[in-house]
């Protein structure tokens, strides 16, 4: 119990009892005065129930002595006048019921035989939901009869609840009404005291010195605590500000030299006219991994190890006796590390002392990216791309010697201008929201362009697109490097021009070779058959000899065009001969989707051709052969039977589709007519 207490902060000791006694007094008062009227409105109630059954009784006594049943009903109804009985009983000296009342709206319980006892002794007895009374019937003093006489108690039950609703509520003023009280005392007294506890532990542990707020509506004495508390931070504040700043311009003073020495990145070494080291700063230790108390008094020749030390020794002997300058002496190195080093001398005399101060910078990583800037510089300027670098407004900042040679423009050109100037606007502005798109997902785009050169003249060049963040700065710069295509699209166009019919752009025999051999190595991977289709066409040569060569050419190039437009994508149309065309259909195509083909490709051959003022007419025989995966079989074996049962279809009399059937190897079989 005494823990507890202890443990309580001072608020709660200052509410904690006047809750409590609050709390104590309103029980206490509603306690006693609920029992006092508790008891009043009982009396009350008995002594009404007993004059009303009183003057019943006094009506009762004739028709108890002529044993009139019915006139004693009609006088016990007239209790009827208090709405409270329940219920009433004319007993006969023997208990047998006489005549009786009940009112059925109020709730009757039967009294136990210890209930009827207290009844018997005391007249009445309060129970649960009613009250019970006896009230004799007499005639000259002598009892002829008794009235049990049962009351509902409702009305003393709503007093009952109606005292504890007004006990809540004096309950809830009580609450409000102490809280208001707890909340003053908390605010006039213990924030004031809490507030100065604070600040003595905050003075106590060192931490900031800060006035603490008071009351501008009270003057009594914590206020007055208060407000000299405040005056004390007050003074120990001003006394603080005061010796800071003396502490603090005594430490600049002291520091600056420490300051500028210990802050420089180089290695500060201060020797003697003899060269030894009498001082040096911490940056000597990361340069030579020797601590400042290892290098003093030890000569500076034997720290940096120069590599010509005769010719060093010599030039640090004249400087220091004379009393000069060394300006950015560059001396290579096997200093402890025992790796070549390269370090940079600047030395100024220190008259006043006869000594001197050398500034000693470590520059072998920088002679490094020294020599690998002039190797990039050359790998730049000697690559066999364009290469451009602009800024972020889109402005050249540098160019190669390639970009020069293949554009033409010379450096004075080019350099500061809009890319605008190298580029067609029209052309490639609907490019520039792709390349920004591409830079800001990928940091990249590449693709192909026409590169504008000085004469006029369009370059085509594959082109790839990077941007550069500068990772000290806001700025992006975008290099471009560009791939002359020229030489590229002459390969590519003499490609084609060796794979391709030069009459009818259809693939020639060499491009059919290569396709068929490809799909006879991915029968190998799928097992997928694939059908050839050999197609020879029907009186050709007459229209070569009636009409020319010239409308020989044009029939040549329209069957082309309407042998592509008959099979899918996927499918090869290649021209190998004069008037003899194969078609190389797609992987997995069923003998009716190859029926299908064949009968679409006859019927727009066999369509009339109107060329210059002639109409012709023109048919095909084809042959067909389904390449299986389940022999050896190369590509001339493939042509040989597919060109078979073309030959058989030109016997059968033109116009005509045989299928070669491969199971015999022997002839063909006529399987459709095309006619």
């Amino acid at each position: 119990m005494n823990n507890w207490l202890k443990n309580l902060t001072l608020n709660q000791r200052l509410s904690f009892p006047i809750m409590t006694f609050n709390l104590l007094v309103l029980i206490g008062f509603q306690f006693i005065s609920y029992q006092s009227y508790l008891s009043i409105e009982r009396e009350n109630l008995v002594s009404r129930t007993q004059v009303l059954a009183k003057g019943v009784g006094s009506n009762l006594s004739a028709p108890v002595l002529f044993h009139d049943t019915f006139a004693a009903k009609e006088v016990l109804s007239a209790l009827k006048a208090d709405s409270l009985i329940a219920r009433a009983r004319l007993e006969l000296p023997d208990h047998s019921l006489f005549a009786g009342f009940e009112n059925k709206q109020l709730t009757y319980v039967a009294p136990n035989e210890i209930q009827q006892q207290n009844i018997r002794q005391n007249g009445y007895y309060f129970g649960k939901d009613n009250l019970y009374l006896i009230v004799p019937v007499t005639i000259d003093g002598e009892e002829i009869a008794h009235i049990h006489l049962a009351v509902s108690l409702l009305k003393i039950n709503e007093i009952q609840i109606t005292h504890l609703k007004v006990s809540l509520f004096l309950f809830l003023i009580l609450i409000i009404t102490s809280l208001y009280f707890i909340n003053r005392i908390q605010h006039w007294v213990v924030t004031p005291i809490t507030e100065i506890n604070k600040g003595i532990r905050r003075l106590i542990k060192g931490d900031e010195h800060r006035p603490i707020p008071h009351s501008q509506y009270t003057n009594d004495e914590l206020n007055e605590l208060t407000l000299g508390f405040n005056n004390m931070v007050h003074t120990i504040n001003q006394r603080n500000i005061e010796l800071r700043n003396a502490m603090q311009k005594l430490a600049m003073e002291k520091a600056f030299a420490d300051e500028v020495i210990e802050t420089v990145q180089h290695a500060l070494i201060v020797v003697d006219n003899e060269g030894v080291i009498t001082l040096a700063n911490e940056a000597c230790q990361k340069m030579f991994e020797l601590s400042s108390f290892q290098l003093f008094n030890k000569p500076l020749i034997d720290i940096l190890q120069p590599t010509e030390r005769d010719a060093f020794q010599l030039l640090l002997n004249n400087k220091l006796n004379k009393h000069q300058e060394i300006e950015h002496l560059v001396i290579e190195s096997r200093a402890h590390s025992q790796e070549m080093r390269v370090f940079q001398l600047v030395s100024r005399p220190l008259r006043n002392k006869q000594q001197a101060l050398f500034a000693i910078e470590d520059v072998t990583e920088c002679q490094r990216a020294d020599r690998q800037q002039k190797l990039v510089t050359k790998v730049f300027d000697n690559s066999q791309d364009a290469i451009l670098l602009f800024d972020s407004d889109a402005r050249i900042t540098m160019v190669n010697t390639t970009f020069i040679r293949l554009s033409g423009f010379s450096e004075d050109d080019i350099l500061g201008q809009h890319y605008y100037r190298i580029i067609d606007e029209d052309k490639f502005s609907p490019v520039v929201p792709l390349i920004k798109e591409a830079l800001a997902t990928q940091t990249q785009w590449h693709g192909e362009i026409n590169l504008q050169t000085k004469d006029g003249q369009e370059l085509p060049l594959y082109i790839r697109v990077s941007q550069i963040n500068e990772p000290h700065s806001q700025d992006q710069q975008t290099v471009v490097i560009g791939s002359d295509l020229r030489s590229m699209k002459k390969m590519k166009q003499l490609e084609y021009q060796a794979n391709h019919d030069i009459l009818t752009n259809l693939p020639n025999r060499g491009k059919l070779y290569q396709t068929l051999y490809d799909k006879l190595r991915e029968q190998q991977l799928s097992g997928h058959s694939f059908c050839v289709l050999f197609l020879d066409l029907d009186g050709f040569k007459n229209i070569n000899d009636n009409f020319g060569h010239d409308i020989g050419d044009q029939v040549l190039i329209t069957i082309a065009n309407r042998l592509t437009q008959a099979v899918n994508d996927q499918d090869v149309v290649a021209r190998i001969a004069g008037d003899e065309f194969v078609v190389v259909l797609s992987e997995g195509q069923k003998p009716s989707k190859i029926q299908n083909t064949c009968q679409q490709i006859m019927q727009r051959i066999s369509a009339p051709i109107k060329i210059e003022n002639y109409h012709l007419n023109i048919g095909a025989s084809i042959g067909s052969y389904l390449v299986q995966n389940d022999e050896y079989q190369n590509i001339n074996d493939i042509l040989r039977r597919a060109d078979k049962a073309m030959y058989k279809a030109k016997l059968k009399g033109k116009g005509q589709l045989i299928h070669y059937l491969p199971s015999q190897h022997l002839e063909p079989e006529t399987v459709a007519n095309g006619k």
